[in-house]
């Protein structure tokens, strides 16, 4: 029987090692950059769906949510980085996030445009 593999097994220090934790915090801070970024994908998309005809608007609101950035689920660097710094909860799942996706879905979410 295989165990799931898990980088916390190869990295003993990982809960003190520096550059461990140092990668982390950048991995945090380009998260909120992601979740900034589709944020305002989300809100241009609202926008423009307001610009255009009617039925071009409606197929675009429909599809708001597609192709915004990638989800690492599964990758085991995401899953260290998830453990070290937020006891395994994803910060692109948490519900703050979440709710101001609600938001930008339905053009509640400022926009600098």
């Amino acid at each position: 029987m295989s165990k799931e593999y898990d980088l916390l097994d190869e990295v003993d220090c990982a809960y003190s090692c520096e550059a461990v934790l140092a990668l982390c915090k950048l991995i945090d801070k380009l998260i909120k950059d992601v979740q900034h970024l589709e944020l305002e994908c989300i809100s241009t998309r609202y926008l423009l769906s307001q610009e255009i005809d009617a039925e071009e608007g409606e197929l675009l609101r429909m599809d708001i949510m597609e192709n915004l950035a990638s989800r690492h689920y599964d990758d085991p660097a995401y899953k260290l980085f998830k453990d070290l710094m937020y006891d395994g909860g994803d910060p692109m799942d948490f519900r703050d996030y979440l709710i101001k996706i609600s938001k930008a879905c339905n053009g509640k979410w400022p926009c600098w445009h």
